[in-house]
């Protein structure tokens, strides 16, 4: 008896009705199942994936920079999805909160990248990558990669209103600031460690010498050097992963304007 043919949408249909704990994660939207339908888009990503495994570094190019090209498809990507919600909302079609896109658990900021794309080379370290979770690829984001392998996301808009994700400021290494490198130096962060519990003493002494306020001065000087450094790498307040969006630099903040 001759097999029967059947298409990528069906294999698909069929996987998520094997596994119905994954469907949401399997949700598509109307541009990508319009995708899945048509056969030249289909043997063109297969044609890819054949080319990239048989390549030794393929696991590297998973992993492509962030440029002006990438940024230029992230707008057009939000650009297709506003369209879309613009006729769903014309159509009077609502789309269940628990059937929406959500973040991958995998590629969440502060954890490590997945072993499955292998170990970036140097040169990727620390520079703005494209984002890999999909949820993000219509949004203004990057993720950067440190030494250990962890991720960090960061917004695409100009930080501060004026320092793009490709301004020297921002990402080069032989720059004052060095402000990507320096934010994940574990010899930073370290120092930044130190000086806190140094400052925690100083709080505890119950007559402090006279020049304990100049070491107060320091302590400051140094806080407000860090808080700097994460306003220019990641924005002040205004989008995702700025600086005020994360609860741990609240203090920071209040403690630098207080002081």
């Amino acid at each position: 008896m001759p097999k029967r043919k059947i298409n990528l949408m069906e294999v698909w249909r069929r996987n998520r009705a094997a596994h119905p704990n994954r469907a949401k994660n399997l949700k598509l939207w109307p541009h990508q199942l319009a995708q899945l339908r048509d056969p030249e888009v289909v043997a063109a990503l297969l044609q890819q994936n054949v080319k990239m495994a048989s390549t030794p570094s393929h696991r590297h190019r998973c992993v492509p920079p962030f440029t002006l090209e990438s940024l230029a498809e992230i707008e057009r990507r939000m650009a297709e999805e506003a369209a879309e919600q613009e006729q769903m909302k014309a159509q009077n079609v609502e789309v269940p909160e628990e059937d929406l896109p959500k973040p991958s658990s995998d590629l969440e900021a502060g954890k490590a990248l997945p072993f499955i794309y292998g170990d970036p080379p140097p040169n990727l370290l620390n520079v703005p990558l494209e984002e890999l979770d999909p949820f993000y690829k219509a949004k203004k984001t990057f993720i950067v990669i440190t030494k250990g392998n962890t991720i960090y996301r960061f917004n695409a808009e100009p930080a501060c209103y004026f320092l793009s994700p490709f301004s020297p400021i921002r990402r080069s290494h032989k720059s004052f600031l060095l402000s990507f490198p320096l934010l994940h130096n574990k010899l930073f962060s370290m120092f930044i460690m130190i000086t806190i519990l140094s400052n925690c003493v100083f709080m505890t002494m119950g007559d402090p010498p006279a020049w304990s306020k100049i070491v107060e001065y320091v302590f400051t000087g140094i806080y407000t050097f860090e808080a700097l450094v994460k306003v220019l790498s990641r924005g002040f307040c205004i989008g995702d992963f700025t600086f005020l969006r994360d609860p741990w630099n609240w203090l920071d903040f209040m403690v630098i304007s207080m002081a």
